[in-house]
């Protein structure tokens, strides 16, 4: 936070870096964008010390911001670059002027965000001073926090999704941060949550998904009488809700709301947080965005939506389908990136006539302005009589199965098929107790096909599901943890 605050106040420009990025992309990211320095934990010193090829002058650690000078440069390198931004700006260089510094103007660069997109290409996303400013302010207002917060903050802070909501929306309204290191496992989760007893946890659904299946699931499913109760509306409301009360004080007793942002709640997930009386909210975002775009508002959340959008911005439904009112999002307004850096090709074809942003994800507007997403336009299947299929639909629904943790659904052969990573702890439990490894696999093989059927039941005919493969290893994944969708899909339609 004192590393990206004190760029931004300069006037130089932040590139944050995602920490799960594979080291090459490190190393072109530092080129591409042409960084100077850079600010660097010692665990991940190795990422940087020695590339080659870069703009590079000196590297701080995080942990106390001592200097590392790089071997082929020195810090009189560094003084004589910012004297030289100095110049540029059209100011006299001068000793002083490394403290009186340049103050920037609103429509500046203030940050170069490099996305972790499933496709496998990284884009340098431009932002400028106002568009980041405009979303935090905005932002407060579609949701209000004040100083009375506390924020418990557990995603990285290089996410643009944390940067903003998670660190400069609380510091603008005066809320306090808590910051917890590591991976936010569900132990270590609610322990710190007991500690600093948050108001406020922005999250992403995989988090509060795996403390519904994890902790609240087995407990209500140990025993079978409870566990068939469960499954009737009326029961399932009421062990919900005596479950949010003991979890909302394992929360720390205090919590006004969790945030999700990044991917789409589990139909069960946020059916259990609304019985359980546990509030939340959700959002619709995307990088270039900056990246806050929709928030449900508080208390008036609605199932499957993202929210309303905030103020300031306009989103629209570009060419809808007539019966279903399904388009792909376009937004125009200040919160919107300048283009990709270096690559105007795709700035180009980001922007429908220069003017409203391309999102690529498809959608549609209720009566009172809340927005549904269906999925993603370059992931639409067209079923056997014309119909779109939202492969992401199809997963949510699969993953409402406490037996199933990831899927990826795709077409081969004129067929839908999925890819699944089961949860094998609960299918340990199913399966009750240790058995030959053949048995093993056909009883696996025979709980996906029943969860299969499951599903169909809930899904227009059409985008029913032929067959469940078990997926061994769990997918990889973004460092935003979204599924690299292109690793897993057959090309040239072959199973």
């Amino acid at each position: 936070m004192i590393a990206y605050c004190a760029v931004e106040y300069i006037g130089a420009v932040a590139v944050p870096i995602l920490t799960g990025f594979p080291e090459s992309d490190i190393r072109h990211i530092i080129r591409h964008s042409e960084s100077v320095a850079a600010f660097v934990a010692e665990k991940h010193m190795d990422s940087v010390e020695e590339i080659d090829k870069s703009s590079l002058h000196t590297i701080y650690t995080l942990e106390d911001f001592t200097e590392k000078k790089l071997k082929q440069n020195t810090a009189k390198e560094l003084e004589k670059h910012i004297q030289s931004f100095l110049k540029q700006k059209g100011r006299k260089p001068k000793d002083e002027d490394l403290l009186e510094h340049y103050k920037p103007e609103e429509d500046e660069l203030a940050a170069i965000i490099y996305t972790s997109g499933t496709t496998g290409h990284s884009k340098g996303v431009m932002l400028t001073h106002k568009n980041i400013a405009s979303d935090v302010v905005n932002s407060i207002k579609q949701f209000p926090i004040d100083h009375q917060d506390r924020f418990l903050s557990i995603l990285p802070l290089s996410h643009t999704f944390e940067c903003t909501g998670g660190m400069m929306c609380p510091l603008s309204a005066g809320s306090s941060i808590a910051y917890m290191s590591g991976l936010p496992t569900p132990q270590k989760l609610l322990s710190a949550m007991a500690t600093v007893q948050p108001t406020a946890v922005l999250t992403v659904p995989l988090v509060m998904d795996k403390i519904y299946r994890k902790r609240i699931l087995p407990q209500i499913q140990e025993k079978a009488v409870i566990g068939t109760l469960y499954k009737l509306p009326f029961f399932r409301k009421k062990l919900n809700k005596v479950a949010g009360k003991k979890l909302h004080e394992t929360f720390g007793g205090k919590l006004r709301f969790f945030m999700f942002g990044g991917a789409a709640l589990n139909v069960d997930v946020e059916t259990f947080l609304r019985d359980a009386g546990i509030s939340y909210s959700t959002g619709y975002g995307m990088t270039e965005t900056s990246p806050i775009l929709t928030i449900n508002p508080f208390g008036k959340v609605k199932v499957g939506s993202c929210g309303q959008t905030i103020p300031g911005i306009e989103i629209k439904i570009h060419e809808p389908n007539p019966e279903t009112g399904v388009g792909e999002i376009i937004i125009n307004g200040p919160i919107v990136m300048q283009g990709y850096y270096k690559n105007e090709k795709e700035t180009e074809r980001t922007f429908l006539d220069k003017e409203w942003l391309r999102t690529g994800d498809l959608g549609y507007f209720d009566p009172e302005g809340y927005l549904f997403i269906k999925g993603r336009s370059k992931n639409v299947i067209v079923g056997p009589s014309g119909e779109n299929i939202y492969p992401e639909i199809i997963e949510q629904e699969l993953m409402q199965s406490p037996f199933i943790q990831e899927v990826v659904v795709y077409q081969s052969k004129g067929r839908l098929l999925a890819l699944a990573y089961p949860d094998y702890d609960m299918i340990d439990q199913e399966i009750d107790g240790k058995k030959e490894s053949e048995e093993t696999e056909s009883r696996i093989e025979d709980i996906l096909d029943e969860e299969r059927k499951k599903t169909n039941e809930r899904l227009p005919h059409f985008a029913a599901v032929s067959k469940i493969f078990e997926q061994r290893e769990p997918f990889e994944k973004t460092p935003t943890n979204k599924v690299k969708r292109y690793l897993y899909i057959p090309k040239n339609d072959v199973e």
